[in-house]
């Protein structure tokens, strides 16, 4: 579902315009948890062998959906950078729609992909996914994401994550740009 994509590039973009951010300390705090979920974002793109094989290593042992993990973290991080004391009905209405949109995209979206996860690999998908959570890891299964087996440059540069860090970083310099200009 490519059309999730630009309905959240349109709900970041109503966000960021319907806030108010207006604290640097914000700023730091939600930056550091985007990185953070751009990390897992790197780390599950260099391990997914996308429609070729189910991937059950490295992040993929943690949780069945770490690029989604991290784009929560990437969101959550969005959001505190946004968040500003003085608007709180402008800081809980940005909030509301983006958990709002996030939650009815991402459902939609992982609900599809294990349908055809189902299809495609049977009894092993339907063994991974009794095993491992859609979204929240598991805690004895986090070391995984330390597996530098699980992990390859090539499968990295195939899946095209460095466009992540460049959005992080637009996003980033919008939100700078509207606590130093007051815009």
């Amino acid at each position: 579902m490519k059309k999730r994509i630009l309905v959240s590039q349109i709900v970041a973009l109503a966000v960021i315009l319907l806030a108010r951010p207006a604290s640097w300390m914000f700023f730091a705090a939600g930056v550091s948890v985007m990185a953070l979920g751009q990390l897992i974002r790197v780390l599950a793109s260099s391990a997914i062998v996308k429609s070729k094989t189910l991937t059950v290593t490295g992040p993929y042992a943690a949780v069945r959906n770490p690029l989604y993990l991290g784009t929560a973290f990437m969101v959550l991080g969005l959001l505190i950078s946004l968040s500003n004391p003085q608007a709180p009905l402008r800081t809980a209405l940005a909030w509301l729609v983006t958990v709002v949109s996030f939650t009815l995209i991402y459902r939609v979206q992982i609900k599809a992909e294990e349908e055809f996860l189902l299809a495609a690999y049977g009894a092993e998908f339907e063994r991974y996914r009794r095993r491992v959570n859609a979204l929240l890891p598991r805690p004895a299964a986090v070391p995984e994401f330390f597996n530098g087996s699980a992990y390859s440059r090539e499968i990295f540069r195939r899946n095209k994550e460095w466009r992540g860090f460049l959005g992080m970083a637009a996003v980033a310099a919008i939100v700078a740009a509207r606590i130093q200009y007051g815009f």
